[in-house]
């Protein structure tokens, strides 16, 4: 089962060549050897929240554990915070509605995160509409919806739909439309706390023939 471990920050002023150098060098590297694997790292292009957020996944929550407990992550962490401030980590598990999930994401990739909490009493309506309506709305718009996280550990909305797509201005354009706009209607008539954001690259991995590689998209 995968399980993501979200890391929040901003990166302090004045910093960013000295950060850039420790992420690619130190921290990254230092990250996936603890076996949290680094998918990508966001910058936050519309919504409020921390400026970056580095997404790890592993298939186990043991492994997490253990890493977070680790002297070397506690080392890194304690770098880390040279550069960045307003440091936060969450715990993602998969809720099980949707199926598979891929770590390979394509460079022209911008994220449309949903975030909310399931309204008391009503989770077996919440989940029909999302498996049989909602979802199957955005991927009719070409938000390709990854997974639907349940916040295990962090602070909330509880639950994260990541979605995926590469065409920005198509994905505004839909937004705009009446299909998601009467869809997100009826998502809010089920959930509270109601979010939303926009992420493009920050750290982007580039996988080669026999390995793979982090590129710092934009300071």
């Amino acid at each position: 089962m995968a399980v993501k471990l979200n890391h929040y920050w901003s990166i302090i002023p004045g910093m960013n060549k000295e950060y850039e150098k420790f992420m690619l060098r130190k921290f990254i590297p230092g990250v996936n050897g603890l076996g949290m694997h680094t998918v990508a790292v966001w910058s936050v292009l519309i919504g409020a929240y921390s400026e970056i957020i580095f997404e790890n996944v592993s298939s186990d929550l043991e492994v997490i554990e253990k890493a977070l407990t680790n002297k070397k992550y506690r080392d890194l962490k304690i770098e880390l915070s040279h550069y960045v401030k307003n440091y936060k980590t969450k715990v993602l598990v998969n809720t099980g509605r949707i199926g598979s999930y891929s770590m390979d994401i394509r460079e022209d990739t911008i994220k449309f995160n949903q975030m909310w909490n399931i309204g008391d009493g009503k989770k077996e309506v919440y989940d029909d509409f999302v498996r049989n309506e909602y979802y199957p709305i955005l991927n009719e718009l070409g938000i390709l919806v990854a997974r639907e996280w349940e916040i295990l550990i962090g602070d909330g909305p509880n639950i994260i739909c990541e979605g995926r797509v590469s065409d920005l201005d198509r994905l505004i354009k839909n937004l705009q439309s009446r299909k998601f706009q009467d869809a997100k209607r009826k998502l809010k008539a089920v959930t509270e706390k109601y979010r939303s954001r926009l992420l493009t690259f920050h750290i982007h991995k580039i996988k080669g023939y026999k390995s793979e590689s982090y590129h710092m998209v934009n300071d």
